[in-house]
């Protein structure tokens, strides 16, 4: 693809909340896409959002509609031969799967753009794809309430690599959306301080209440102190660094958790705006009886401690806590901090 593209056909692949969030900002901010963006998810949300249409809000006060007519949802891989970009969506674990389906339909001069969470995706599809891969970071949270209405309830720009400059109308598309995107030459830093972030997805669900309700209670942050160490311990034994991705700084951050909830409330004031509805993605995870992503968060860091011969108890059973969950198909176990340590 050359540089400048007109970004003509989008596909949002693994449409499930982050992308029909970020597909549904790009058709409000950009009504010429309502014939050459796709979405590909499951039917599910297909029958919603064309029964429902598709709301769009933030913590910010965003508020949009998307009437069912102009969006293109489709349960098949079809539009994938068109794309000129395609952003990947889908959970971590079925990256594989995706990076299978884009090779055998996909236009080889397409561009993939990874929105995914974790550290490995873009390696995972670079080794399977001739198409360029661009490395992505979404740093917020976004939660399905349902009749096609989708919640963001986080801060954070969009991040992308992209030295090159391949995106270029694709970035003009998400700011136009109010959707801005910070481009950098190596992501990886990044990545990695999104995943500190992410740290606490399990924790949340595993507490089965509201983020802000979760990050307000102080014995569920000495739990994410804790699982915090443990993370920073093992990138510091890999070499790896960790780049802010907010306003905090991950070395700060088990500090910061460990504070009174008066001192708390005053950083987290600055800091950390969460809406009082946000969840993690995967407490709807466990709600919907899904596999969750867990082997690539939680998971990552007791993996990297094994290979490093460094203990990572707290990590370690969230992660075990999580599957148990999993299996048991029964929504969030509703676990006092007591019983994640």
């Amino acid at each position: 693809m050359s540089k400048g593209n007109n970004a003509s056909n989008i596909v949002i692949l693994g449409a499930g909340s982050i992308g029909c969030y970020l597909g549904g900002c790009l058709l409000a901010g950009n009504p010429e896409l309502s014939s050459s963006l796709t979405f590909i998810g499951r039917e599910r949300l297909q029958n919603d959002i064309s029964k429902n249409g598709l709301t769009l809000t933030d913590w910010q006060g965003r508020d949009v509609f998307v009437d069912s007519a102009v969006v293109n949802f489709s349960v098949t891989n079809d539009a994938l031969a068109s794309a000129d970009f395609i952003l990947l969506c889908v959970k971590s674990q079925d990256t594989q799967e995706a990076a299978t389906l884009i090779q055998a339909h996909a236009n080889p001069n397409a561009v993939i753009v990874s929105f995914q969470n974790g550290v490995t995706n873009g390696d995972v599809l670079a080794k399977t794809l001739s198409q360029k891969v661009i490395k992505g970071m979404v740093p917020f949270n976004v939660f399905y309430e349902g009749k096609g209405h989708f919640h963001c309830g986080t801060e954070g720009n969009l991040a992308i690599e992209d030295k090159d400059g391949t995106c270029g109308s694709l970035l003009e598309k998400f700011n136009k959306a109010l959707l801005h995107v910070t481009v950098y030459d190596d992501i990886t830093a990044v990545q990695y301080g999104k995943l500190i972030m992410n740290l606490n997805n399990a924790v949340n669900a595993l507490s089965g209440i509201p983020l802000k309700q979760q990050l307000g209670n102080r014995a569920y942050r000495l739990v994410m102190a804790k699982v915090l160490k443990e993370a920073l311990h093992v990138f510091k034994a890999h070499g790896i660094t960790v780049a802010r991705t907010g306003k905090v700084i991950p070395k700060l951050m088990p500090t910061i958790m460990v504070l009174p909830n008066t001192l708390f409330q005053i950083v987290a004031a600055s800091t950390l705006k969460i809406d009082p509805q946000a969840r993690s993605s995967m407490y709807e995870d466990l709600a919907l009886g899904r596999r969750t992503e867990i082997d690539f968060l939680n998971g990552e860091i007791e993996r990297l401690g094994r290979l490093s011969g460094i203990s990572t108890p707290v990590n370690s059973k969230i992660v075990a806590l999580v599957k148990d969950a999993e299996r048991k198909k029964k929504g969030s176990p509703m676990l006092l901090p007591a019983q994640l340590m």
